[in-house]
């Protein structure tokens, strides 16, 4: 039932931006989305491994959701709040882009604790917003200099 509902989201998200018109250039999407997921990735698996702050579900079902956010849903989160920023020239308006896109990322994580994907050992908010601080930051530093650089 959660795979078919976490399933559903990602594809209308999908869909949702591949038809809409975007200011980005194709090479800057699949370089975003490469960056957070070779960020998401290691650095899950050191907070959840090592630290054993989270433990990600055995069942297939479960894991597979967990394989859908991140792989698809964060990096295609993360690809549209920055396709928002560039909407908007103000300093303030891009932060606040952010944080929403931070906020939206760790109710993402919070879901995936409620529909049993996630085992809450030692998980708290603060945590959850350094991750998705840490990933969308180094994500939009790379991104700028990759703007500056080639577009």
């Amino acid at each position: 039932m959660h795979i078919s509902i976490v399933s559903s989201i990602t594809l209308l998200i999908l869909i949702s931006f591949c038809v809409t018109p975007k200011k980005m250039h194709i090479f800057e999407i699949i370089f975003i989305w490469l960056i957070v997921w070779l960020l998401t990735h290691p650095l899950a698996w050191i907070i959840y491994v090592n630290l054993t702050w989270i433990k990600v579900s055995t069942k297939l079902a479960d894991f597979s959701i967990y394989f859908f956010d991140r792989l698809i849903l964060s990096p295609l989160l993360v690809v549209i709040f920055f396709e928002v920023s560039l909407r908007f020239n103000r300093k303030a308006e891009k932060w606040a882009i952010l944080l929403v896109a931070i906020l939206i990322l760790m109710f993402t994580e919070y879901g995936l604790f409620k529909m049993g994907v996630f085992y809450d050992v030692k998980w708290n908010i603060v945590y959850a917003f350094i991750e998705n601080s840490f990933i969308l930051l180094v994500s939009y530093f790379l991104w700028m200099r990759f703007r500056r650089k080639f577009i």
